[in-house]
């Protein structure tokens, strides 16, 4: 074997670096440890987690108890291949999340994109056991993000991430996006929800004996940022679901687990989809763990035919990431973050209403809970984004890292915003931080400032 010899240091790879990165050449710190919400690089600087970062570390970094969880499950041991045996920690993990959602069935997977392509595979078995193998065609938004895998992609509305792979995806994001800021176009609540539900109701007529199923986000998360839907459309939607026999499946990897400020996000309308997809802060950043969450029409379907599900991955539902994931249950019931992070939410809220007030650089807030998404315009007039698209998204980005706070980009090539979600842990006091440095962020910016209210 030849001797690895060090790459050449070039445009793309100033730092003479063999990892391939999101952004070639691009200047990022380097990750040294996390303590509670804060992060802290190799040269000694803290950064206040402001989103979690990727809205996944709910319980923030170094939890004591995840970290004992995750000490004691890998003395014991790591992995056993579902094929082989199962485990007491998936058999546990799968108990509690059916206690604290209501769900009799529960698929364990290891990221999102997976549980999400494990949700789309369910359903296609399901209609195959059915007999109509022809229903093949899934409907979601045209703002949304579902994943990075050919499925998920397929139902994404998210064009920088489609771009690349187009030639192998389906277009099912067909679906006006529940987006009111840009689509409602001066409708009240009310009417853009009846605007929402007949276009759904057209484009799963249209598709008729082909409909598969609808799946969404109850609020968007990376495309488009804390996009929330007018309080009927959920219901609504769920309702020609219903009418049509068709699923309705909720992708909750960003929102689930407690961070709207119900343990799903769904539940804020009263709605139960059919199936609902669990990920990043199920792991809370411990652990890659995810899950599909499934109800008993469909589990008693397959039951009734083939009696098996031909999915799986390699490692879902392993023995540390389940013990890591019961952790986390345990410390989100235990703590009651559910409630505190709808607690919470409303500060962080009124304070990022507080800085649209003063900084013309944000068109909105919008959210629930501790998702919280700031629209980011050139002109409040006009609405426009940035030229390009996303550069204003870019730009607080950045300037929030100088400042020492790190917030999520959610522009999607639609448009220009960020999340800011901290972890469920986060204490008024860190709020107040959080303020207080997004702030100065948008300060530099330009400091330009709208009138007071």
């Amino acid at each position: 074997m030849r001797p690895a010899t060090s790459p050449p240091r070039t445009a793309m790879r100033p730092d003479g670096s063999r990892l391939i990165k999101f952004y070639f050449g691009e200047d990022l710190p380097s990750v040294s440890h996390g303590r509670g919400v804060f992060v802290y690089d190799t040269d000694g600087r803290r950064y206040l987690d402001g989103c979690s970062g990727a809205v996944t570390a709910n319980l923030g970094h170094a939890d004591p108890e995840i970290m004992r969880a995750m000490s004691e499950q890998a003395e014991r041991i790591t992995f056993a291949h579902r094929g082989s045996f199962h485990s007491e920690q998936s058999e546990r993990l799968a108990d509690r999340l059916s206690e604290m959602t209501g769900y009799p069935y529960v698929f364990l997977c290891n990221s999102g994109s997976e549980a999400v392509e494990t949700a789309l595979r369910l359903t296609l078995q399901y209609w195959r056991e059915r007999g109509e193998p022809e229903r093949a065609r899934f409907v979601s938004h045209a703002v949304s993000y579902h994943g990075a895998t050919l499925g998920g992609l397929s139902l994404s509305g998210h064009p920088q991430r489609r771009w690349a792979a187009e030639a192998l995806l389906h277009g099912f994001n067909e679906l006006t996006p529940p987006y009111a800021y840009r689509y409602a176009q001066g409708r009240d609540d009310a009417s853009f929800t009846a605007l929402l539900t007949e276009r759904a109701a057209q484009v799963l007529d249209s598709h008729g004996p082909t409909a598969a199923g609808v799946v969404v986000e109850p609020v968007g998360g990376a495309a488009g940022g804390a996009i929330t839907p007018p309080d009927g459309y959920l219901p609504a939607l769920a309702g020609l679901c219903r009418e049509r026999g068709l699923p309705l499946i909720a992708d909750e990897i960003m929102t689930g687990m407690g961070r709207t400020g119900t343990m799903l996000a769904a539940q804020h309308w009263d709605v139960h989809p059919d199936m609902v997809v669990l990920g990043k802060g199920m792991g809370a950043g411990y652990a890659p763990v995810s899950a599909v969450l499934v109800s008993e029409h469909f589990i008693d379907t397959i039951a009734a035919g083939t009696a098996s599900v031909t999915n799986g991955h390699t490692y879902g539902g392993n023995p540390l990431g389940s013990a890591v994931a019961l952790a986390v249950l345990e410390a989100i019931e235990s703590r009651d973050l559910v409630a505190k992070a709808s607690v919470r939410g409303k500060q962080l809220r009124a304070g990022l209403e507080d800085l649209a007030r003063r900084h013309e650089i944000i068109g909105e807030v919008r959210g629930l809970g501790l998702l919280q998404g700031l629209e980011l315009v050139g002109d409040r007039v006009t609405r426009s984004p940035g030229e390009p698209v996303g550069s204003l998204t870019r730009a607080v980005v950045l300037a929030a890292r100088d400042q020492g706070l790190l917030v999520y980009p959610a522009t999607g090539g639609v448009n220009d915003a960020v999340l800011v979600a901290p972890p469920l842990t986060t204490t008024p006091e860190e709020i107040d931080l959080l303020l207080e440095l997004l702030d100065a962020a948008l300060t530099t910016l330009s400091g330009k400032r709208a009138p007071t209210a």
